[in-house]
């Protein structure tokens, strides 16, 4: 489709526009600049513009169009035309490349005005806070914390040294690229520091204030940004991600006292980091680091990031974090083993509503130091007496005793360019799926390690995969809410529904004889659909805020959820009514698992402990602790008896599943462990959302 970007024209997308230079409705040109050709709306909600996919012959661009009624705003002309000019002057993977002509005007047919355009490069990938939202609202590890703060840094170290500064840092001015690799966008804002301008800030003046609630320093808030008002942003967007919390929300900042208060949230990272990020959102800027080498340097004396402790997330008000995707709990056992696919069994059509279109060691303490240790232990013991928190570690339990063996990397498949968000295994054990970040599906012969088949140039992040009963085919469910279906042998498109969700779709799963699908998003929306041909058959609205995982009772009775409320729900399969509610979880939920026979219920969370409850009425049976952080993935053996949970610790626990009492501990793994797959040879492959690679491991005899 070729798109006319006249405000005024009747049928911008005319069906005859493609074959054409001009628009078949109003006359306008759609060759702009005789070079770039616009094929499609991405926004019109954005800012001051109107967002736009346009082509380069084969290259994507990004398209931004003033809106007309801004036409004779000197001010955000200005701002328009300066976005341009800035990026135009940057070479850095961390901002949209510009060509020095990429501003331009368009003057539509009948109009006398003309329309302010900017072409950019297109940056495949989501922003922080839809990225937050497709990972299920998870607080970050502290690593991943460390890469993306020196990316940004760097690139506003490169920002600085060319006299701009940025101005509107944000999570939604942030861009992940399919390479891992973070941006900073929208450059409307960014000002040119020369010393006049300085000047004019040490006098009060320069009255332009850019704000964006709880990320805008205090002097830019009075209109007086200076670079380090950079540094501030740049750290609350560091501690929402880290505390997945808006620096707004009222668990952090308490508009009484004006106080911010955020680490008892961020119990993962070291007090180095804590520190660094502290400085940087000083509330004067001569606290704040003098410059971006200040804080690089820091960062790298920082070094790997490992908590001292792990504590509980604090009893506020976090968001649960994925639920389980019906095909992930079971994993291989989902495919391999029908009397095990609990989750996938028995759905029928319900009646709900349809949707509405819409070490070195230590020496011996001096006698002065053990006596300030000893202070610190007083004052510390009546700082907890007055502020009391969460206890700070999950402790098993003593007198379990719990086999520990090791684990040795077999073989590393290496061909996803960014981290991986599921993992599929065929029914033969031979073969398996992945999804990834970088926009791709890729099918494995995990005989001998080799790439059979990719699915590449996907919509967006592709987060949720899933076979048919047959295993011809294959549905996927990505970040910009397209669900589509594929032919395994050939990798062509069976159907494609560009709006399945108002945004991410989470997790697929099927009716047992594979005629249905159902999904569930980020909007909140659980749907049911034709697998035939993706036609939507019926709908509900969950209540609970962002969906990211369901389970279906083996009697086909329930879907069960798991909501930003960390609460799970029973919801009747045929009314689509919330029939029960179980609570008890401390922090947001990871993933939720049926055992085989159907009898009982398991949820993982962050709160670092798995609840054993019985599906039947929905009693909690017992608490699984040991885990020492959150618990992300669960996964069920071929004959039902063991249950093998993976987690950030970086171990995998296996637990009798009629008892709930541990029976090993696997360690050796070096990784966090988002995903996890047993194979029938019983070894374990793992993935995590802060690398690309996939391993396959085989435990140490």
């Amino acid at each position: 489709m070729s798109l006319c970007i006249n405000p005024s024209c009747s049928r911008p997308d005319h069906p005859n526009n493609n074959e054409s230079s001009s628009c078949q409705a109003c006359g306008t040109t759609l060759i702009l600049m005789g070079r770039y050709r616009v094929m499609r709306l991405l926004s019109d909600q954005t800012g001051f513009g109107t967002v736009y996919e346009a082509y380069e012959r084969d290259s994507p661009k990004i398209l931004k169009v003033l809106r007309p009624e801004h036409g004779n705003n000197t001010k955000v002309l200005a701002m328009f035309h300066h976005e341009a000019s800035v990026l135009s002057r940057l070479r850095h993977p961390g901002v949209p490349f510009v060509e020095p002509d990429g501003y331009f005007q368009v003057l539509p047919t009948t109009a006398t005005v003309p329309l302010h355009c900017i072409v950019m490069e297109k940056i495949d990938g989501l922003n922080l806070t839809q990225w937050m939202q497709q990972q299920g609202n998870h607080p970050i590890q502290a690593q991943q914390a460390i890469k993306w703060l020196t990316q940004l840094v760097k690139i506003l170290d490169q920002l600085h040294q060319n006299s701009y500064f940025h101005r509107d840092i944000k999570p939604q001015n942030v861009m992940i690229r399919t390479s891992g690799q973070l941006a900073l966008v929208d450059f409307g804002a960014a000002r040119e520091v020369t010393q006049t301008y300085l000047a004019q800030v040490s006098r009060g003046g320069v009255a332009t204030a850019i704000s964006s609630a709880g990320y805008t320093p205090p002097e830019q808030e009075h209109g007086q940004a200076v670079p380090q008002s950079d540094f501030y942003a740049l750290g609350r967007t560091l501690i929402y991600l880290l505390t997945a919390k808006a620096p707004t929300d009222t668990a952090l900042y308490d508009a009484l006292h004006n106080r911010f208060d955020w680490r008892p949230h961020a119990p993962q990272i070291s007090p180095g980091l804590a520190n660094l990020l502290d400085s940087m959102t000083a509330a004067r800027v001569v606290d704040r680091p003098v410059n971006a080498q200040v804080i690089l340097a820091q960062l790298e004396q920082l070094g790997p990031q490992e908590p001292s402790v792990v504590a509980t997330v604090p009893e506020t008000s976090l968001p649960i974090n994925s639920f389980f995707s019906a095909q992930t709990p079971p994993g291989p056992d989902a495919m391999a083993a029908p009397d095990a696919t609990s989750v996938q069994r028995g759905i029928t059509t319900p009646s709900w509503q349809t949707l509405p279109k819409t070490a070195p060691k230590r020496r011996r303490p001096k006698r002065a130091l053990l006596v300030v240790g000893l202070l610190l232990m007083v004052l510390g013991a009546i700082a907890i007496r007055r502020y009391p928190r969460e206890p700070a570690t999950f402790s098993p339990n003593p007198q379990v005793a719990i086999a520990q063996r090791g684990v040795q990397l077999q073989r590393t498949l290496p061909n996803h360019s960014s981290t991986i968000n599921d993992l599929l295994l065929f029914v033969d054990g031979l073969r398996m799926v992945s999804a990834g970040a970088d926009n791709s599906i890729r099918l494995w012969d995990l005989t001998n390690g080799k790439q059979l088949e990719a699915w590449d140039q996907q919509t967006s992040f592709v987060n949720t995969i899933l076979l048919s009963p047959d295993e011809t085919r294959l549905y996927s469910g990505n970040a910009d809410g397209t669900l589509q279906g594929w032919v395994v042998a050939n990798g062509n498109l069976l159907w494609q529904n560009s709006a399945a969700h108002q945004g991410p779709v989470n997790v697929i799963t099927r009716t047992p004889d594979g005629q249905k699908l159902v999904s569930a998003g980020a909007d909140g929306y659980v749907h049911v659909w034709q697998a035939s041909t993706g036609k939507l058959m019926t709908s509900v609205k969950a209540e609970q805020g962002p969906i990211n995982s369901l389970v279906v009772t083996s009697d086909s009775r329930y879907i069960i959820t798991a909501g930003s409320d960390r609460t799970i729900n029973f919801w009747n399969f045929d009314t689509g009514k919330s029939e029960r509610t179980l609570t008890g979880h401390e922090s947001f939920i990871n993933a939720l698992a049926i055992s085989p026979d159907g009898r009982f219920l398991f949820s993982a969370s962050a709160d670092g402990t798995i609840r054993q409850w019985k599906v039947k009425t929905g009693k909690l049976l017992r608490t699984l602790v040991g885990h020492t952080s959150y618990v992300n993935d669960m996964i069920f053996s071929r004959d039902g008896q063991t249950l093998s949970t993976g987690s950030a610790d970086k171990t995998v626990r296996i637990w009798n599943v009629e008892t709930g009492t541990p029976e090993q501990v696997l360690t050796g793994f070096g990784m966090f462990i988002d995903h996890l797959l047993i194979l029938p040879s019983q070894q374990m492959i793992t993935a995590s959302r802060a690398e690309n690679a996939i391993k396959i491991w085989q435990e140490m005899q």
